[in-house]
């Protein structure tokens, strides 16, 4: 009877271990969107996907919109092989390309295989459709549509995070190029659907914004790297973005490459904030004023002297909008660190003073929400160094007195200006949101306590986006998961 006991208990064990260890693998699984498992990945959309891959990998020659100095501009930048003859690009008001004009084309090296060409269009009028055709290996491509929209009342996307490729890891294959491949030809195809989501929700987007970290491949301090073009195939893959400009923000893995600045054409750039990559612009739209700081530079007096610069430029702009790569007001790991959190309080004063009313970033690859703040300081006493830091993170958290106090001391509970739920009246003080990633390339989990500071929070492991409306009196945002459509967080709208 013992024995038989024994055997029993030995079985219950053993089926105990056996499911915690696939509770555990399914967790670490679920760290990134397997394009198979999706909605869409289950029908005939991925065998097409993975043909079309075969097609796309290998040429990085799609074209990139990006946001002119304003809203009566739009630049664009695509690659060319370096022995096709002099790239060209012309654009017309109809589709049969009628008195279309030429515009000038500056054509540099990329590489040893592809130079870089860009052009800009002006004088665009709202509400009007235009057609655009360039060439690629001598040859005129198919007119796309650019639609210029009314700029009183206008919605533009906001996504963090793509890091194309950086499911690589998950991927079990013989070498790290098959992973790259994979990877990317995964990561690719559901940022289609994100991006196919976002114009089915509104076909009318003016422009989308992204938080930075476009590739996966490009992380590495102290040396520029440029191992990524497949990853940028897969980033320019989708169709719409030949009719969508996309502002880019440089994330942690684009900083130290200068594919970067080859695949993009952006306005009013600046060399203050630069790294490889480049450093922070600026563009106009309508009312708004947009800002993109590289905050891979950590020097805060060029981010200043920028923002100083461009505010003065700008002073009947309604909105101000500042997009950054790291979130100094988020809710995952990231945002806890002495380095992220002192990037914070010396970037805070000079937001404040230059009358910011949002600040957009990524990099947690978590959703959050900040409540309106303003006039969060720094306590000296309960900082810690980074070494101290990762050795507390790494360690028993819970048994670190020192710790606790540190993050404790960066809630910044007495910076919360409101706490209304749905919206803010005429604020003083800034709204700060993170992206969750817009991909599911790579998931992070939440901070295990929430902050103070944070209004709401999210992370069920789904790619999500942003849609953010803007008119004279508000600036309303709307966040959804891409699975179903579903709004995480209640629509939130500043009121001036």
């Amino acid at each position: 009877m013992k024995k038989g006991i024994k055997y029993l208990v030995s079985i219950i064990i053993a089926v105990m271990i056996f499911i915690l260890a696939t509770n555990i693998f399914a967790i670490e699984k679920s760290s990134y969107t397997d394009a198979t498992q999706t909605r869409q990945g289950k029908t005939y959309e991925w065998k097409n996907w993975c043909e079309e891959w075969e097609k796309i990998k290998n040429s990085p020659t799609q074209m990139s919109l990006s946001p002119g100095e304003d809203e009566t501009q739009l630049n664009f930048a695509w690659y060319s092989k370096s022995c096709d003859i002099k790239p060209n690009l012309k654009i017309s008001d109809n589709p049969k390309m009628e008195d279309a004009k030429a515009l000038q084309v500056i054509t540099t090296k990329a590489s040893d295989e592809y130079k870089t060409n860009k052009a800009t269009a002006t004088n665009l009028k709202p509400n009007t459709r235009y057609y655009y055709s360039y060439t690629i290996n001598g040859k005129w491509t198919e007119p796309a549509l650019y639609k210029t929209k009314n700029t009183k009342r206008y919605t533009f996307g906001f996504v963090g995070d793509p890091q194309i490729g950086a499911s690589y890891r998950n991927m079990n294959r013989e070498t790290e190029l098959e992973n790259q491949d994979k990877a990317v030809r995964n990561d690719s195809f559901n940022w289609n659907n994100t991006i196919k989501n976002m114009i089915r929700r509104n076909c009318d987007l003016s422009f989308i914004i992204s938080a930075g970290d476009q590739i996966q491949s490009g992380y590495k301090k102290n040396e520029s790297y440029d191992h990524n073009e497949i990853e940028y195939a897969g980033y320019l893959s989708p169709c719409v973005l030949k009719s969508i400009p996309i502002a880019t923000t440089i994330g942690n893995h684009d900083e130290n490459s200068e594919n970067y600045s080859y695949h993009f054409n952006l306005p009013n750039k600046s060399k203050l904030g630069s790294t490889v990559a480049g450093g922070d612009y600026h563009y106009r739209y309508g009312n708004t004023l947009f800002i993109m700081l590289n905050t891979n530079n950590k020097n805060i007096d060029e981010h200043k002297k920028f923002i100083e610069c461009v505010t003065k430029l700008n002073k009947d702009a309604r909105w101000k909008v500042v997009t950054m790569h790291h979130d100094i007001y988020g809710s995952g790991e990231h945002s806890s660190t002495p380095s992220v959190v002192k990037l914070r309080y010396k970037l805070i004063p000079i937001l404040e003073k230059n009358n910011i009313d949002v600040v957009l970033s990524g990099h947690d690859h978590i959703y959050s929400r900040s409540y309106i703040l303003k006039g969060g300081k720094l306590d000296k006493n309960d900082m810690l160094s980074d070494k101290e830091y990762e050795k507390y993170d790494k360690g028993n958290k819970n048994s670190s007195k020192k710790y606790k106090k540190y993050l404790q001391s960066i809630e910044d509970e007495e910076a919360i200006e409101s706490k209304e739920l749905m919206c803010a009246t005429n604020p003083k003080g800034i709204l700060y949101i993170t992206a969750n990633s817009s991909t599911g390339s790579k998931y992070y989990d939440l901070a295990p306590n929430q902050q103070a500071y944070i209004a709401y929070r999210w992370q069920e492991n789904v790619p999500t986006y942003s849609m953010i409306d803007v008119t004279d009196r508000a600036f309303t945002i709307n966040t959804y998961r891409v699975d179903n459509n579903k709004k995480i967080d209640t629509t939130f709208t500043i009121i001036k």
